[in-house]
């Protein structure tokens, strides 16, 4: 249907370096997360042991291995020599203690993501509300977009509101309240000294 509006949809990213310095970082983080945990999801899978290394644009190393990085390097290195794997039972149980803790931070850093995606979704949802209600997109553009006459206004409102919370907080605290609106309390139910009690 002609009529409709286009949406953006999913824009598929030209291949090319990012011009971006701080892009450029973004882009890494995000992107090597997603491709380490594809190749821990290949080792699990699969059996087969994987590394994967990069630099960080300031020089720092990012690695993942299965069992580890330099067990793969060496194997790599020496593809002719018999497979050097360690096979006593505590480095097994090491790397097979890593790889579990590695899957409970997987699942950790999803449950994270997807409460980030829920605030975020929450945040631009209280923001729509905020722009429709008020027509500004938060309450200082709306204070200054008030005349004089509508200042007023807010403030006998302000100021009626307040006083309907201190006559309630009356009734619930069954506390009396002083003519400038602040609580006292009957300090001679606490066994104050009579000399406080006459100030």
């Amino acid at each position: 249907m002609s009529g409709l509006p286009k949406t953006g949809g999913r824009k598929k990213i030209q291949m090319k370096k990012i011009e971006s310095g701080r892009e450029r970082a973004v882009t890494l983080t995000k992107r090597h997360n997603g491709l380490f945990k594809k190749a821990h999801e290949l080792a699990t899978l699969c059996g087969v042991q994987i590394a994967v290394i990069c630099f960080s644009l300031s020089g720092k190393p990012l690695s993942f291995g299965s069992p580890n990085v330099p067990f793969i390097i060496n194997k790599f290195l020496n593809t002719n020599q018999v497979e050097q794997q360690p096979n006593d039972s505590i480095t097994r149980f090491i790397n097979s203690y890593h790889e579990s803790e590695l899957q409970v931070l997987n699942r950790k850093l999803d449950e994270l993501k997807e409460e980030l995606a829920k605030e975020t979704k929450k945040g631009q949802i209280l923001q729509e509300r905020l722009r429709d209600s008020l027509g500004c997109n938060n309450y200082e553009e709306y204070i200054k977009s008030l005349g004089v006459e509508e200042l007023k206004e807010l403030k006998y409102k302000l100021e009626e509101l307040k006083r309907n919370a201190e006559c309630e907080l009356d009734d619930i605290s069954g506390g009396s309240t002083s003519a400038n609106g602040d609580h006292e309390a009957d300090l001679s139910k606490i066994g104050a000294p009579k000399d406080y009690l006459k100030m």
